[in-house]
């Protein structure tokens, strides 16, 4: 794993602790190969890359319970994380419910799945690399 892999996935991990998925989390490892392809494997999570994304993916036991989405620069024009790439990852994230979006003390955009099952945050930096979009089984 790169130097820039490694801080990157513990910055994420840090920003993200607090509220606590993607690739629709709660699937298993069966189901995410199906929907992203091979990934790479270390310890408890799983780096897939996907669309432009590198999208790693933590899992609660068997299943996905956080998953974390960078752009990736695989794809020339879509190096920037926009909000039209929120927009289209909330709704694959979101199996037919809307997302709303809270207000939190950290002032980082958050949103709370209708059911109140996912929480998503996007954290943004300066630089295209600095910018992630987390999902996360929510702890309430």
């Amino acid at each position: 794993m790169s130097p820039f892999s490694r801080k990157f996935l513990l910055t994420a991990v840090l920003a993200a602790w607090p509220v606590a998925a993607q690739a629709n989390i709660g699937e298993d490892i069966t189901q995410l190969r199906a929907r992203y392809g091979s990934p790479q494997e270390a310890g408890n999570q799983i780096l897939f890359q996907h669309k432009g994304y590198s999208i790693c993916v933590y899992f609660d036991g068997i299943h996905s319970g956080m998953e974390v989405f960078v752009r990736d620069g695989s794809i020339p024009d879509k190096t920037d994380f926009t909000e039209e790439d929120i927009k289209e990852v909330l709704a694959d994230e979101g199996e037919g419910l809307t997302w709303n979006e809270a207000k939190v003390s950290s002032g980082k955009r958050t949103w709370i799945r209708s059911d109140n099952k996912l929480i998503a945050r996007f954290t943004e930096g300066d630089k295209p690399e600095d910018k992630y979009l987390v999902i996360m089984l929510n702890a309430k």
